[in-house]
């Protein structure tokens, strides 16, 4: 018995614009990262600086995991090869990420309690 499940994604978002395929989701995810990393040296350590900057960190992983999602989704689009090269590093990179979207949330409910 062959277990087959499918899930249906809307192939638009919801402002109507297309869903990215996963060459675009792939290459886009790198250039989150690449400019994550440096926007993070910009925050200081003043108080709102630290929310500012847990605020942009949740909000990048999560973009990041959504990517990564659709990437997953869309594998069909590249050969298998190419797919893994691509995105190897994304899948690797995925329980980290998981990891600062649970710490910046922390940080974040430490200043609001």
């Amino acid at each position: 018995m062959k277990f087959n499940l499918h899930i249906n994604f809307p192939q638009r978002s919801i402002f109507g614009f297309r869903i990215l395929s996963s060459f675009q989701s792939s290459i886009f995810c790198y250039i989150l990262l690449f400019f994550g990393k440096i926007a993070n040296y910009l925050f200081g350590f003043s108080k709102t600086q630290i929310i500012s900057g847990s605020l942009f960190n949740v909000i990048l992983h999560t973009s990041i995991v959504i990517l990564i999602i659709n990437v997953i989704d869309k594998r069909k689009q590249l050969k298998k090869i190419n797919f893994l090269f691509l995105n190897f590093i994304l899948f690797l990179f995925l329980p980290f990420s998981f990891y600062m979207i649970f710490k910046y949330t922390l940080v974040l409910f430490s200043f609001w309690i």
